[in-house]
């Protein structure tokens, strides 16, 4: 019997739990004997017989230093041990109970007790065999549970040549044929109920150690999938610090160094205006850093909190407007206020990235900016009437198309750009509003 690396879960707790058992059914069988027997008659006091043996292999179960020690054989070991306790208690009991002299009273209707002379010997020794089949399965079970229907085989077989050894020491050569057709019958019984029992259990812990390796692989992918979450989940909030920042410090830089420019521009023509520009700049900078510091703090955008969606992009608008000259169309429907505020967040990043992209590189005339929620979905479009691009070939440093690509994306929207050379730009970003169909 191969043992595997480690024991089954539960083994030992539930054959200590049955050795105690057994300890007590060799106890009361002690009792039985001393009270039947009479201590005088007996040699040797059954207390010293029956229960001892249970009891050794019951502390060799709770030594920690003996199973370290016996490693592989340590419950090979146990079985052996067990199996030969069970026949030595059972065949003692036979022999000290083998008495001619003695009757069997037995309980029959109307509470009537009869006493049948019997061949005392014989039916003590059929009884001693019938007793020691419930002993065994203690052992068969424990063998069954830790190893499979092949150790069952041999557990068996080994039980079965210990027992016909002990009848043919015990056995007399002028045994009746009946008697000895009826030894045969308990023994082949035994076998068969042995290997229908083995067989039952080790199909159901073949069943219950398939589910432990399906149960370990689904933990490891599991494993293997919680580790891919939270790299992808710190990558996508990367790319979102990396969204927010762009949208807040870089946007403020930029318009900065464009106002500071004109600053120096208009500085030895105009000073008035310089300095008109100057402050604007002051402005714009503070509000920048204020607006940086939300973002590290909340990334969130300041003016939707303080002026909702629809107010926040016509600012934004109108400051882009400014900034470059251009005229403006403003055309914004009536927009709920309980929009949830990662969309909100999204689409004003998205009209603020579009706005300074405007303001930027256009050189556009006439800037429009439309938002409308129709039949449940929210449509941002901003349309210039610039020198336009060619949208096939955008630099890979884009962060702001990108980043507006990315909500989009995580939003479940569209993102559309439109343009071409001298024809100007159309930005259109929408997604699906919550509640609002």
């Amino acid at each position: 019997m191969e043992e595997k690396n480690r024991l089954e879960p539960g083994l030992l707790k539930t054959y200590r739990l049955l050795l105690w058992v057994l300890v007590g059914m060799s106890t009361i069988q002690a009792i039985s004997v001393y009270i039947r027997m009479g201590f005088a008659t007996l040699r040797v006091h059954p207390f010293w017989v029956f229960p001892f043996g249970n009891l050794f292999t019951l502390g060799l179960l709770y030594w920690p230093w003996f199973r370290k020690k016996t490693g592989k054989i340590f419950i090979p070991f146990l079985v052996v041990l067990t199996t030969i306790n069970s026949f030595v208690t059972t065949y003692s009991t036979f022999l000290l109970r083998s008495n001619p002299d003695v009757t069997i009273s037995i309980l029959v209707e109307a509470s009537q007790n009869v006493t049948i002379p019997f061949e005392m010997r014989e039916f003590s020794l059929i009884l001693a065999s019938w007793q020691l089949i419930p002993l065994l399965f203690i052992p068969l079970i424990m063998v069954a549970w830790q190893y499979n229907f092949k150790g069952v085989l041999i557990y068996t077989v080994g039980s079965t040549v210990l027992d016909i050894i002990a009848l043919l020491v015990i056995l007399n050569v002028n045994e009746s044929v009946i008697f000895m057709i009826t030894i045969m019958g308990v023994l082949v019984t035994r076998v068969y109920t042995f290997q229908v029992v083995g067989f039952l259990i080790t199909r159901m812990m073949a069943a219950q150690r398939q589910q432990q390796r399906e149960l370990r692989h689904a933990n490891q992918r599991l494993l293997g999938y919680a580790m891919t979450l939270e790299q992808l989940t710190t990558s996508r909030e990367r790319n979102r610090l990396a969204r927010e920042l762009h949208d807040t410090l870089a946007h403020t830089l930029s318009g900065l160094a464009v106002q500071l420019g004109a600053v120096k521009a208009l500085w030895q023509r105009d000073e008035d205006a310089a300095e008109d520009k100057l402050d604007e700049a002051i402005d714009a900078t503070r509000s920048g850093l204020n607006e940086t510091r939300r973002a590290l703090q909340a990334l969130r955008a300041e003016p939707l909190e303080n002026m909702g969606l629809g107010l926040a992009l016509e600012e934004l608008a109108r400051s882009a407007a400014s900034r470059c000259g251009t005229d403006l169309t403003l055309e914004i429907g009536d927009i709920p206020d309980d929009i949830p505020m990662d969309v909100s967040q999204a689409f004003y990043r998205a009209a603020q990235e579009g706005l300074e992209n405007v303001v930027r590189y256009s050189e556009a005339a006439h800037l429009s900016l439309l938002l409308t929620v129709i039949d449940g979905r929210l449509t941002l479009q901003i349309e210039d009437d610039g020198i336009g691009f060619d949208p096939g070939n955008i630099p890979s440093d884009a962060f702001g198309l990108r980043g507006i690509k990315e909500r989009s994306e995580l939003l479940g929207g569209n993102f559309m750009l439109e343009s071409r050379q001298s024809q100007g730009t159309t930005l259109t970003f929408s997604a699906e509003v919550p509640g609002h169909d």
